[in-house]
């Protein structure tokens, strides 16, 4: 009898271990039929709580790009079904939502994202400011890896390799107010402005 207890006991803890653990891309939810509309509403009701168990903070879906995502949630869903008539279990995408995330910059790209870019830095008047610019390149969050190769007068070139893209470079960059970027410098296309 104990035993038959402790099974009974053993199978109710695993069955509700399985209830309380979900997927951060699957949700079920009570709709009144299975219609479009429905299907639907549901997504749209439903992506912003994905997102924020993925970010773990609600503050991403004021972000306009994520705004945008939830108007057009059904093109987030890889498939849906009904577990019964009134309940309807959406699963999104996780390469769909990773991919948006990392277009509002809410998350750094993966590795297989990883861009290059050539950099200019200008104005670089002595050998302290240009110890300073290259420490300072290896402090910035957005920048994975960095490789002088070239100096020429007061110009060092650089490439980089970002988790991002070179906008999000260029507002890390603005936002740590030590590279000023300089806008339509043709002979070098992506510059920053040292700020001694």
């Amino acid at each position: 009898m104990a035993r038959i207890l402790v099974l009974a006991f053993s199978l109710l803890m695993t069955n509700a271990w399985a209830q309380t653990y979900t997927d951060n891309y699957r949700v079920e939810a009570l709709v009144t039929n299975q219609s479009e509309s429905e299907r639907v509403a549901a997504a749209k009701a439903n992506l912003g709580e994905v997102i924020r168990r993925v970010l773990g903070d609600s503050a991403a879906l004021q972000h306009p790009l994520v705004r945008e995502a939830i108007n057009d949630a059904p093109n987030y869903l890889s498939k849906f079904s009904y577990s019964s008539d009134n309940t309807l279990v959406l699963n999104y995408s996780p390469q769909a939502i990773q991919t948006l995330l990392q277009k509002a910059q809410l998350i750094a790209a993966n590795a297989s994202t990883a861009q290059g870019l050539t950099v200019y830095v200008v104005d670089v008047q002595d050998f302290t400011a240009f110890k300073q610019v290259q420490l300072y390149l290896k402090t910035v969050g957005v920048i994975r890896s960095v490789n002088l190769v070239s100096v020429d007068k007061d110009v060092l070139q650089f490439n980089v390799l970002l988790d991002g893209d070179e906008q999000l470079l260029k507002t890390s960059l603005a936002a740590g107010n030590r590279l000023q970027f300089v806008d339509g410098d043709a002979q070098y296309p992506l510059s920053f402005r040292w700020q001694n």
